[in-house]
């Protein structure tokens, strides 16, 4: 009987679980998929940076190459050392000073349009002239410049911000331009002063796609924004802090990189997916759908553990009170249906227990009245005794002889309750049998051909008496009639073969072919009296049946005026020690 609800069944309850539990897998391979493909555009991203800041770094060392081929030119010429080392003569050097050296100049100036070049000259004597010449004193006070002339360095790149809240007439503009300062000596190495490059920061942080507001100039960082957003003060400081050469922060992907000998760090900044916050929800409802996964089967396990519990606690005080207790009965799911199954079963075991307690009692009073019928075949027993006792004293020893065989008969089939005896004992139950029918046909001969270590087998009880008996009945035609019988018994295997074999009249075919169609087709008692000749056949045949099964059945062979035989196979079996 299924459940009245498909929804309260244990196997819905755990398809749900379960599909709760097949969930978890599927959001994890999401969640995977979705980091993945989130590293995926995070490495085309953080590739979009590296080809941006090589670019940026490849502008930067061409100018500072340039810039510096240009300072060794001007530091080649040797007009100008000289003009540089030696005191200035307004008779002597004017001609040369606007001429000769203010041309070279602007020859140098002309050919780097994009910078502006100053010379800082440490000889006081000379003017200031073309706005390019300027004497070193006038800036050597300022904190960069001061620092560049103790120092040991020849040539130092500066940024906007090296020089921020510095106010000196003299000194090179820096607004949004990068410093390249160059000490000048001679061949002697003689301090001459120091020659200044001011080039602006376009020329070094040019790239493709470059649009409005891309490039953003905090202190020594150049902030490189590719993500299309405005960025904020405090992501612009978070980013300046990180320090990291690669990294990911308020939804951006950061790129530091550091050109060597120059004065800022390039960061280039993208933005980021938000996959990673997919990621978290979906991680998030995985946690959430594994928690509640693993509560509800805990919660079914622990609802089927007390069901099944209380069941057999049940059936226990069922079994104790002779079933007469019951399982009770909650919900509408399969262990209920069980504990119903279980309460018709005990309802059952309750009528089996009420009838078998009946059955016993009336065996009881059936052994009581078998025993008490017990003494009048004792009593006939013993008076068959008596009889024989008195027929020695008048001398019938054969008819003693008999009456004893006949007692023995007797004794043996009410003193044992055994289905199975031995052989040997079968075969003096034979013997006395075969005493009895001597006085009718005294040329009656017995021989048996049975191995001594055979002689313990087993078989049921009175088998060979009437096979013999129908041989006796159906074998002689009048008393003076020799009748030979033999019986012989051969193991085959594990199993003994007897053989019952007299020289009577035999049986005719018609008859001996009705007969094992008998003996082979049935083995009911009820068909037994179809022939008065054949009746105890048809019994030994019914009880080797129902004892060893249709091998066992007995087999009848006979040649008319010869000889008839009549064999069966038994189990080798011997009595239990």
């Amino acid at each position: 009987m299924k459940t009245n609800s498909f929804w309260d069944s244990i196997y819905m309850k755990l398809l749900l679980e379960l599909l709760f539990l097949a969930f978890i897998p599927i959001v994890l391979i999401i969640s995977v998929f979705f980091y993945l493909n989130q590293q995926n555009n995070a490495d085309i991203k953080y590739e979009l940076n590296d080809r941006v800041t090589n670019s940026i770094i490849a502008n930067i060392n061409n100018n500072t190459e340039f810039t510096s081929r240009t300072t060794q030119s001007l530091l080649s010429s040797n007009e100008l050392i000289s003009f540089l080392n030696n005191d200035y003569s307004m008779e002597m050097d004017y001609n040369n000073y606007t001429s000769s050296i203010q041309s070279y100049i602007q020859a140098t100036i002309n050919a780097d349009p994009r910078s502006a070049i100053y010379i800082y000259m440490d000889n006081p004597t000379i003017p200031m002239s073309m706005d390019v010449f300027y004497h070193l004193s006038d800036i050597s006070a300022e904190a960069p410049i001061a620092d560049f002339l103790n120092s040991s360095l020849v040539e130092q790149w500066f940024c906007e911000s090296d020089f921020a809240g510095i106010s000196n007439p003299y000194l090179f503009p820096a607004e949004k331009c990068f410093i390249y300062l160059r000490k000048a000596y001679d061949f002697r190495k003689n301090f001459l002063g120091v020659i200044a490059f001011s080039i602006p920061e376009k020329y070094f942080l040019s790239f493709e796609n470059e649009g409005d507001e891309t490039v953003i100039s905090s202190g020594c960082f150049r902030i490189i924004n590719l993500s299309g957003n405005t960025l904020s003060e405090d992501t612009l400081s978070t980013i300046q802090s990180s320090g990291q050469s690669y990294a990911q922060m308020n939804g951006f992907l950061v790129t530091l990189s550091q050109p060597e000998d120059f004065p800022i760090s390039i960061i280039t900044v993208t933005k980021n997916s938000n996959y990673g916050q997919l990621i978290g929800v979906f991680l998030l409802l995985l946690g959430l759908f594994a928690i509640l996964s693993i509560l509800l089967c805990l919660r079914s396990l622990q609802q089927m553990e007390r069901q099944m519990n209380e069941c057999l606690s049940a059936m226990d005080i069922s079994i104790i009170n002779n079933y007469k207790t019951r399982i009770p009965v909650s919900g509408n799911n399969e262990i209920s249906h069980i504990c119903r199954r279980i309460n018709l079963l005990l309802t059952q075991a309750a009528e089996l227990s009420r009838q078998n307690i009946l059955k016993e009692t009336s065996n009881k009073e059936s052994r009581l009245i078998a025993l008490q019928h017990q003494i009048n075949p004792h009593f006939i027993y013993n008076t068959m005794e008596v009889f024989s006792s008195k027929m020695k004293l008048y001398g019938h020893y054969e008819e003693s002889d008999c009456l004893v065989a006949f007692a023995n008969i007797f004794r043996y089939n009410i003193s044992t309750n055994d289905a199975l005896v031995e052989v040997h004992i079968e075969l003096e139950q034979l013997r006395n049998y075969l005493r009895i029918q001597k006085l009718r046909y005294p040329m009656i001969s017995f021989v048996s051909n049975i191995p001594d270590r055979l002689m313990t087998a087993l078989l049921p009880k009175f088998t060979l008496q009437p096979i013999i008996e129908n041989a006796i009945s159906h074998g002689i035609s009048d008393s003076s009639h020799a009748l030979f019988i033999t019986v012989s018994v051969n193991q085959k295997g594990e199993r003994l073969l007897f053989c019952l074999k007299d020289n009577g009249t035999g049986i005719s075919p018609e008859k001996l072919s009705a007969l094992n169609h008998t003996l082979h087709n049935t083995g009911h008692a009820s068909d037994i009296a179809s022939d008065g000749h054949s009746v105890g056949l048809k019994n030994v045949n019914t009880r080797l049946e129902l004892y060893f099964g249709k091998e066992s059945r007995l087999s009848v062979a006979s040649i008319p005026g010869q000889e008839t035989c009549v064999s069966f196979e038994i189990p080798y079996r011997l009595p239990e020690l």
